[in-house]
């Protein structure tokens, strides 16, 4: 009976482990080498909300912020500090034909121009 519940909690903990490794890995990141660019959605969602302002950062790790150009609907840049580059988005609600906001990114690493972009789902408010 020991063995059993014991065989339990290992199983238990096993797949709870997995769920937390899961939540904090990014559907929005670009790497190579050394150098990442992720888009955080500060309010924790994996999506945006149509009509909505929604703060997002994207992290930059080993890329110079002054080359990263943003092209999107409704994104807006607030700041770039510390290699965080923050903004809004609010995409309006009959502006995109899927539910799905394409984010392309140009930046350089080590002076090579680089591209790469996010398809961020939109979900309406409810």
């Amino acid at each position: 009976m020991i063995k059993k519940l014991f065989l339990l909690g290992l199983l238990f903990l096993n797949l709870n482990s997995c769920s937390e490794s899961k939540k904090s890995t990014s559907d929005f990141k670009f790497e190579k080498g050394e150098s990442s660019l992720e888009l955080k959605i500060v309010n924790g969602n994996d999506y945006l909300t149509y009509n909505k302002p929604i703060r997002t950062d994207f992290k930059l790790e080993n890329i110079d912020p002054n080359t990263l150009s943003i092209f999107g609907a409704g994104i807006k840049i607030l700041t770039i500090e510390n290699g965080i580059t923050k903004t809004e988005i609010n995409v309006p609600d009959n502006y995109l034909e899927s539910d799905t906001l394409n984010i392309k990114l140009r930046f350089e690493i080590n002076g090579k121009e680089t591209k790469t972009e996010f398809n961020v789902p939109i979900k309406r408010e409810q």
